[in-house]
């Protein structure tokens, strides 16, 4: 009999597989249409958000599936919309300072309207309602596919028209998660209560700070290789990390499910076993999938995302042990989170940025983007053996008080 906890994770594991072949076929259509060069103005575009989102997720992402069961979703919406504008407008404001970051007005419309559908994602995962995250999850980038095809086959079809679908795709799926989230906890209401904004701010900002430093850790290296080569050389390096990044759905459907039964059944024993073996199922399958990637010849590289793209496959070898690593620690990361335990993650990303930085301003101008790459893995390397650092003294520390 298949318990709840593995038909989530089977059923989060599919949509996430889902996912990563269209997110995938969305990177070969931006190539194909609009060439490295597009690929790269759609890479800072959402790198930029990104950066925005994760100061908006304070109050719409991880402070949600926490507190949604203790405080209810009502008291949790309001702040989440009022935080979500205040990051939209001033992330924008600082970006227009920024070199080489055009497309503002896209970017304020997308993070808020990203804000706005992560609340409700995160909403699902704190009621455990998997079944409509993973639905809505899918039908982003889904829609996004279909609004690239649809607006190419117009007439002098530019990479602008990347913009308008991601815009199109996110106001489909929030009209389709508003019906979901009053199926999840009925009519939400517009109440703020004071105690509960201090509360969500103190959890969501710990965790979204380690968060911001994991994203320097990965996107950091963006900003140099625009800076001392071209966005054509940041296309082919955005193409090699979607391709590597593409196994990464595995330990984040693995690790939601983690999340969310933690959450509700606390620090036990069992959690804590099945942190171990679901780490080491989630890099034993990422290992197998990067491995097939890696053995396909080189020519069908270059045949699904052009010439231009003849050293991807070298690229996409010096990524991906990164990549696996990474694919191993966020099951960890996700525990020290569903614990409380915030101070590790903060501090295992501040060491990471701080990594990057230094490395990435040594050995870019030198290297550049296989600089970039070596650099990534070693840094993921690092943080993932802290992550497994602090797991086996929590473990030893229960272990000495039961005894």
């Amino acid at each position: 009999m298949i318990s709840k906890v593995q038909k989530d994770t089977i059923l989060t594991l599919l949509s996430k597989g889902a996912i990563v072949f269209i997110n995938l076929a969305i990177v070969v259509c931006i190539t194909q249409f609009w060439g490295v060069e597009g690929k790269g103005y759609q890479a800072i575009f959402l790198v930029n958000l990104g950066f925005i989102s994760i100061v908006t997720d304070i109050f719409t992402n991880s402070s949600i599936a926490y507190y949604v069961r203790k405080v209810g979703a009502s008291k949790l919406y309001a702040q989440a919309c009022l935080w979500t504008f205040i990051c939209s407008s001033c992330g924008v404001l600082i970006c227009y300072f920024i070199p080489n970051t055009p497309f503002l007005i896209f970017l304020l419309i997308s993070s808020f309207l990203t804000g706005y559908l992560t609340f409700h994602n995160a909403l699902y995962i704190g009621m455990q309602k998997i079944k409509y995250y993973n639905i809505i999850t899918i039908l982003q980038p889904l829609f996004l596919l279909i609004f690239i095809l649809l607006l190419y086959k117009t007439k002098q079809s530019t990479y602008y028209d990347y913009f308008y679908a991601y815009i199109f795709s996110l106001i489909i799926v929030i009209l389709i998660s508003q019906f979901f989230t009053k199926q999840t906890v009925g009519k939400i209401k517009f109440q703020l209560d004071f105690s509960v904004t201090k509360q969500s701010f103190n959890y969501g900002l710990k965790n979204e700070l380690s968060n911001f430093f994991q994203l320097i850790i990965k996107r950091l290296s963006y900003y140099f290789i625009l800076f001392y080569l071209s966005e054509s050389s940041l296309g082919i390096f955005s193409v090699a990390v979607a391709i590597s990044e593409s196994i990464l759905p595995i330990t984040r459907s693995i690790s939601v499910v983690q999340y969310s039964k933690i959450i509700k059944e606390g620090n036990t024993k069992n959690a804590r076993k099945g942190v171990v073996s679901s780490s080491f199922f989630s890099i034993a399958l990422s290992f197998f999938c990067i491995t097939v990637i890696l053995l396909l010849p080189n020519s069908i590289f270059t045949y699904i995302f052009t010439d231009a793209c003849s050293n991807l496959k070298q690229i996409v070898l010096l990524i991906s042990p990164g990549a696996l690593c990474i694919s191993f620690s966020n099951i960890y990361g996700h525990y020290f989170s569903a614990i409380g335990k915030m101070n590790i993650l903060v501090f295992r990303s501040v060491v990471g940025a701080i990594l990057t930085l230094i490395l990435l301003i040594i050995f870019i101008p030198m290297w550049g983007i296989n600089g970039a790459c070596i650099i990534s893995s070693f840094v993921h390397f690092i943080c993932a053996a802290i992550m497994v650092g602090y797991f086996i003294k929590i473990k030893n520390e229960d272990k000495l008080i039961l005894e």
